[in-house]
């Protein structure tokens, strides 16, 4: 029922994000007093706040997305699904976008400049560009 991806890349990929996500919700749990930054305006000043519970919740979509590439891959009415590598690329880039999201959170509390949260946002933006770019250049290496 539910399979870690069968991609060795996406697989190891995946797993150090994951532990990424565990290191900074301890780290934000048991280093930050008081609640986190969790919106900004577009000027960048802060403008929404949540307690540390937020972390964990990061961390468990941050797992539970580990497991969408059989959702992705699946044959459905109407659709073409992804082939396990493109499946297996998208799940680690879910497994990124609530990695990085925390990883951000965390990190402007200890540093609270208006650079982060964009730094964070263009991480996010290169890692869904060159995810699935990897896996249609790795599926084509495959087949040649």
């Amino acid at each position: 029922m539910f399979h870690l991806p069968p991609v060795r890349l996406w697989r190891i990929v995946s797993l150090a994000m994951l532990a990424l996500s565990v290191v900074f919700t301890l780290a934000g749990n048991f280093l930050i007093e008081g609640e986190l930054v969790i919106h900004w305006n577009s000027s960048g000043e802060p403008n929404g706040f949540a307690g540390k519970w937020i972390l964990w919740a990061l961390l468990l979509l941050a797992f539970l997305s580990l497991f969408t590439h059989t959702s992705l891959s699946k044959k459905r009415p109407g659709s073409n699904p992804f082939s396990m590598e493109m499946s297996c690329a998208l799940s680690s880039g879910l497994v990124m976008l609530w990695t990085v999201t925390e990883m951000i959170l965390v990190i402007y509390h200890f540093y609270p400049t208006k650079w982060i949260s964009s730094a964070g946002l263009g991480v996010m933006i290169c890692g869904f560009i060159m995810f699935p770019v990897l896996a249609c250049i790795r599926r084509k290496k495959r087949f040649h």
